[in-house]
């Protein structure tokens, strides 16, 4: 080994040995004016030192008998001069940790919207449980919350309704809001909110019963079912399938249900030609690559036919199945919040598709 190299050792060796054998570990009462101490961690540097525990770099250095390229190593002690922050503001855990309050994953759960829920940031929400952004949460895994965590407002599911109140009650569905609930029963939000007891914000469960304030008016498409007249009957297999979507009217949707009592789109379908010996995919465009095209153009649609739109797909992907009725109405679930409907025919030049499955 030559000369230098050996002198360069001595150097190193030399530099650590003063860092960690010069540093004094004195120990102070809390709140004492007199020096604290501070316990040097990973990633820790002198000038970081001295703005967190808010003392002058210079005063830090010359408490320490350091100078500004002292070597520090997690585990030191370094004296911090009298005045600056507490010890235990000194020795406290660099991040967050978790407190009392545990969340359960639910059905549609994400991690922003737990940690909005909770008023804690994400970043927060992420370190106590180890997790990051891209983490799978299942439903049913319990998350750690941090200790600034302020629980959610809970609408009680047993609640009576208030005096104040109307006649009429909700149940809440998955999916629901409170001032979407307001809006299809055409009340004020303010109004919902008082005679409930809860605030815009507050929490409102699947099952939870809502009271309604006096003039409340109950969704039109609920009273659909009022008029089975209205449909004339059609004979065969294709009269089976009208006949069985009918008497789902007023039926409430929800994604991803073929019945008995919610339904969206594409599951009506699948449950009404599943009366006729049918198996149909429970998927909108899987099910227009089914039966036969109809050259719309050219002839009537039919009862049982089943009518593709792309409602709210820029791309003209197909979205949205209903049941021919006729060749002027059909039967469908159209979107979140409302319900099985009998409504009149989409305009040919909106239609993606016709298929005819029967006869």
């Amino acid at each position: 080994m030559s000369r230098t190299h050996k002198a360069l050792m001595v150097v190193s060796l030399t530099a650590i040995s003063l860092s960690t054998s010069i540093l004094p570990t004195p120990t102070f009462a809390a709140g004492s004016t007199t020096p604290t101490q501070y316990v040097v961690r990973d990633g820790d540097f002198l000038a970081g030192i001295a703005a967190k525990v808010g003392v002058a770099f210079a005063d830090l250095l010359t408490a320490n008998n350091l100078t500004a390229k002292s070597l520090i190593l997690p585990g030191d002690k370094l004296t911090v001069p009298g005045g600056a922050a507490t010890p235990a503001a000194l020795m406290a855990p660099s991040g967050p940790v978790a407190g009392a309050l545990v969340h359960t994953v639910q059905n549609g759960d994400f991690l922003l919207g737990i940690a909005t829920l909770y008023k804690v940031t994400l970043a927060d929400l992420l370190a106590v449980n180890k997790i990051t952004v891209k983490s799978v949460i299942n439903p049913g895994r319990q998350l750690a919350l941090p200790a600034n965590a302020v629980a959610p407002q809970v609408a009680a599911p047993a609640a009576a309704p208030s005096a104040a109140a109307g006649g009429l009650t909700y149940t809440v569905t998955n999916g629901d809001f409170l001032a979407g609930i307001a809006s299809k029963y055409k009340i004020k939000l303010t109004d919902l909110l008082a005679v409930n007891k809860l605030k815009a914000n507050s929490l409102i469960l699947p099952g939870t019963k809502l009271a309604l304030p006096a003039g409340a008016v109950a969704p039109a498409a609920a009273a659909a079912a009022a008029a089975p007249a209205a449909v004339q009957s059609t004979a065969g297999p294709a009269g089976a399938v009208v006949a069985f979507a009918y008497a789902q009217l007023g039926k409430p949707y929800r994604f991803f249900t073929a019945g008995p009592n919610t339904f969206d789109c594409s599951g009506l379908v699948k449950a009404a030609y599943a009366q006729v010996g049918i198996v149909m995919i429970h998927h909108a465009a899987s099910q227009a690559t089914a039966g036969t095209v109809v050259d719309i153009w050219s002839e009537p649609i039919k009862a049982g036919d089943l009518v593709f739109m792309a409602p709210a797909s820029p791309t003209g992907a197909i979205t949205h199945v209903g049941i021919a009725v006729d060749a002027t109405r059909w039967i469908h679930a159209p979107r979140p919040g409302d319900v099985v409907r009998l409504g009149p025919m989409p305009p040919k030049g909106k239609l993606i598709t016709v298929q005819r499955m029967l006869p």
